[in-house]
């Protein structure tokens, strides 16, 4: 029997919707390969679990991988800098990862267990985990993998042309994380006792392209001023795990505004509770703005670097909203703006949308993931399309 591992290595649970479908699909409509989920924390576990519940009958196998004992000790303190664990899970586990005939992760790290570890005959499988447009600073690393699954077909032109993908290394499969996240929210919440507008701010954690260093506390001060508006301030995860490198603080008086949420640390970051409880989307170069386009809403961007984004791919999505570059003079307005000028950017919102997420009427994008990664380790070369 084939052996087939789903990896997920984090703290957070964000990376989970993005592969666990597969995993769960693979193990329904293949029965020849045996599939086991392995996750370094309880949260990626528990999760992975919540969403099997959608995929009766699954026969996939749940295993909690853990570093050395001597690790786990030191890794509250060094966690707020830097993310090292993820190194001690590969090779305090290697008997696991030896064992298996495939490996499926949602990011990139994992190829240490070739390129460090030399486990040469184990099958490296990678699925995004983001569909934005920034630019990764690891995209050249797809090249390490045997095969890869897309959202869309933006990628495959992307990464093609870039020479980072050859014909068939990968498939274009759609985005499984659509299906993942009824799990979580089969319907909008509401967290304001108000009909007013609901906004997002979803700041990016790296501070060189994105908002929250130079900008995320007069955009808390502008709702603070204009209660008119509700803010919901759900960051990346990452900014706030990492505080004292990415200088996320909050003062008391953001939190004590009524027309305020505040969320830092809770799953509800990744599962797209907020996205689709929010009227407007305020961000800066997270992939989540394409999420929040499952219903084409208005848009409003932060260029807080004064980028000269316009012919720049790696910032296409700010032709889905205006773009701000002095918040105290222009948020009010550019808000304004975005809702009543929305059919102004609603067709460079479906292009985009459309060309990040493949949709196939015919079956799910855990179920095209599914056959394709079968289809590879049976020795076949699937099409783009799958």
């Amino acid at each position: 029997m084939t052996r087939v591992g789903f990896l997920f290595n984090h703290y957070a649970t964000h990376q989970v919707p993005h592969a666990a479908p597969y995993a769960f699909e693979l193990s329904r409509r293949h029965p020849e390969i045996e599939v086991t989920i392995a996750a370094s924390s309880d949260a990626e576990l528990a999760s992975a679990a919540k969403i099997g519940d959608l995929y009766p009958g699954h026969r996939c196998i749940l295993l909690r991988l853990r570093p050395a004992w001597w690790y786990g000790l030191l890794d509250p303190l060094i966690s707020k800098f830097a993310f090292a664990r993820k190194n001690r899970i590969l090779a305090d586990n290697l008997g696991f990862f030896a064992g298996l005939d495939a490996l499926v992760a949602p990011e990139r790290h994992c190829r240490r267990l070739r390129t460090t570890h030399h486990l040469s005959k184990l099958k490296l499988i990678h699925t995004r985990h983001g569909a934005g447009d920034r630019k990764g600073t690891s995209d050249a690393t797809m090249a390490l993998f045997d095969f890869v699954l897309l959202p869309g077909r933006k990628y495959a032109d992307r990464f093609s042309k870039l020479g980072y993908l050859r014909p068939g290394q990968y498939v274009i499969a759609g985005w499984p994380k659509f299906e993942a996240v009824r799990a979580f929210n089969p319907i909008r919440r509401r967290f304001f006792d108000n009909d007013n507008p609901v906004v997002v701010y979803n700041p990016h954690f790296d501070q060189r392209i994105g908002s929250w260093a130079r900008m995320g506390r007069s955009v808390l001060d502008f709702f603070v001023a204009y209660p008119s508006y509700n803010l919901i301030f759900a960051p990346h995860l990452v900014l706030f795990k990492r505080r004292w490198r990415h200088g996320a603080t909050l003062p008391d008086k953001y939190r004590r505004a009524r027309n305020i949420l505040i969320d830092t640390d809770s799953a509800a970051l990744a599962d797209m509770t907020y996205l689709t409880a929010a009227d407007i989307y305020l961000g800066d170069v997270s992939s989540q703005v394409y999420e929040f386009l499952i219903e084409p809403r208005p848009c409003v961007f932060l260029n807080a670097h004064g980028v000269d984004w316009e012919t720049d791919m790696h910032y296409a999505h700010w032709r889905f909203g205006p773009v701000v570059t002095d918040v105290a003079r222009d948020l009010g307005p550019m808000l304004a703006d975005a809702v009543a000028n929305h059919a102004r950017f609603l067709p460079a919102q479906q292009e985009g949308f459309a060309q990040t997420f493949h949709r196939d009427p015919a079956r799910t994008a855990a179920q095209r993931g599914a056959d394709a990664i079968a289809a590879f380790l049976h020795g076949e070369r699937p099409a783009p399309l799958g």
